[in-house]
């Protein structure tokens, strides 16, 4: 068997828990709690898997090490623990169910290991099951206080915009290979990469989100030294860019952001109208 069937179909159930959830509640407010919960796994993978380097995927769908690393790990941090979280949050599952969910995780992942599909390097597997844990109570905590507070909604837009982000410049890095950031952090210079192009994508997140919550118009100004700052790291060396296109689709991207970030604002204030209703 391939070793990317596994997470092929730990995708597809997913996914499809996703789609149940969203058309029986008719409530787009879990789609909004999914991104937040995504873009909280994004950070904790970030820390853990690229920075700490704690396992590896191999699910063997991409000949650089790091990045098949990623597309392994967003079977399980994009669309598994989402999905599992958002059952939670959406149903107000109890505590024995969120125990059988925990042992659900920690099954398949001793499979994966069984399977030689993936590989602990100091991680443990009763790890994963306290993350969870820690990750199911607080995601149903959120949901609430997101409605309640503007200060955790804007939080959670955050989150949501890392989440969007980071997967549009990855998709970005496997299209065009001649595309990448070097910062000399790490021998790896695609590790080096993701570890350079996330930090980037957290401080303009911040940024765009802010931008919603001062005027306007003013993500035209963010607009614009983004892509002051872009230009400058090519000039210094630490973005490479193969040609002039790249620019306009950078700008593309964060745009698109602003507008999703938007999107995702309106649909949590749509949410507390509701309740106050």
């Amino acid at each position: 068997m391939a070793n990317y069937i596994p997470y092929l179909l730990l995708t597809v159930i997913s996914i499809g828990v996703l789609i149940w959830i969203f058309v029986s509640t008719k409530d787009l407010s879990y789609l909004t709690h999914y991104f937040f919960i995504a873009g909280l796994a994004y950070v904790f993978e970030y820390i853990i898997l690229i920075l700490l380097n704690s396992y590896t995927y191999k699910p063997h769908l991409l000949s650089i090490g790091v990045y098949d690393s990623i597309v392994g790990d967003l079977s399980s941090q994009a669309f598994s623990v989402p999905a599992a979280a958002i059952v939670v949050t959406a149903y107000q599952v109890r505590l024995k169910g969120v125990f059988s969910l925990v042992m659900l995780f920690i099954g398949i992942e001793e499979m994966f290991l069984y399977l030689n599909i993936y590989d602990h390097n100091w991680w443990r597997t009763y790890y994963t099951g306290i993350f969870l844990l820690v990750t199911f109570f607080l995601v149903k905590v959120f949901y609430n206080l997101i409605l309640d507070y503007t200060l955790i909604r804007f939080v959670a837009l955050f989150f949501s915009l890392i989440f969007f982000l980071s997967n549009k410049l990855f998709l970005l890095f496997l299209a065009l290979p001649d595309f990448y950031f070097h910062v000399g952090w790490f021998e790896n210079i695609y590790r080096d990469n993701i570890t350079f192009s996330t930090l980037l994508i957290i401080c303009k997140s911040l940024f765009i989100v802010l931008a919603l919550y001062i005027r306007r118009y003013s993500i035209l100004g963010f607009l614009f030294l983004f892509a002051i700052f872009d230009y400058y790291l090519v000039k210094i060396g630490t973005l490479h860019v193969p040609n002039g296109y790249v620019y306009p689709i950078l700008f593309v991207i964060t745009l698109s952001s602003y507008f999703f970030i938007i999107w995702t604002n309106n649909i949590w204030i749509k949410k507390l109208n509701e309740n106050v209703i």
